[in-house]
């Protein structure tokens, strides 16, 4: 096939432009913080499960208090309704079964509010820990936006940068002559490499030199006929040194 040696220099380019944009396309796929958000997500799985194990505790131990809060609220509520009655009595019998039930219901608030103290105590340990808890998983939440947000930006700078190297591409691409691109466009698909340098003796397609027969037979080649590396495939360009 016949192209000019400008038109196989145009290859060279192209491919410089080709290795940039896939370098900037695993650049954008391989970004480090994509790994630090990919660690995060068993720490905020582990913290989550701390902090709903906390907010469960804390919300039984509240139900809890609120139960025997009601209870000495009933407690009270009786104390005062015997009171009342005992103080309004005329009946000794009666006034002695009040009284009873007084020293019963007395005991019984007593009790309770032992109890409701205790629950306190528990309550307010049960509250510490479920604001630790919620201290650290906001702080892995902020650590995660802060992650996600680095990754955006470094994102939009890369397509940035992809959108500029491809328009440059098209443009390229579009001052080579239709067979030979799509020779080169084969080859970059099938090998990743659409045409490299032979420099010297070395083909940059595959870093190796061409035995002195493969140069020859290449060297003898007219400007404008296509060459290819023994090795890859791909075109080579000749560069006088």
């Amino acid at each position: 096939m016949k192209a000019s040696p400008r038109q196989q220099r145009l290859l060279l380019d192209l491919q410089d432009l080709d290795t940039t944009l896939a370098r900037l396309r695993r650049q954008r796929k391989t970004l480090p913080e994509r790994e630090q958000l990919a660690g995060l997500a068993g720490e905020t799985s582990e913290v989550r499960t701390r902090y709903m194990a906390a907010q469960r505790e804390l919300d039984a131990q509240n139900a809890e208090l609120e139960r025997v809060e009601s209870d000495v609220a009933l407690v009270q509520q009786r104390r005062d309704r015997d009171q009342q009655l005992l103080a309004a009595s005329t009946s000794s019998k009666e006034a002695q079964a009040l009284q009873s039930e007084l020293e019963t219901l007395t005991r019984r608030q007593s009790e309770l509010e032992d109890r409701e103290l205790e629950l306190m105590e528990v309550q307010e340990q049960a509250r510490i820990a479920f604001d630790e808890a919620q201290s650290v998983l906001d702080g892995v939440d902020a650590r995660r936006t802060d992650i996600q947000a680095a990754i955006t930006s470094a994102e939009q700078r890369i397509d940035r940068d992809i959108a500029s190297q491809q328009e440059e591409r098209d443009g390229l691409a579009a001052e080579v002559q239709r067979d030979v691109l799509g020779v080169y466009e084969d080859l970059r698909a099938r090998i990743g490499i659409g045409a490299a340098r032979l420099r010297g003796n070395v083909s940059e397609a595959s870093n190796m030199a061409l035995a002195p027969a493969e140069l020859s037979e290449i060297r003898s080649a007219a400007p404008d006929e296509l060459v290819f590396c023994p090795g890859t495939g791909a075109i080579l360009v000749r560069i006088e040194e």
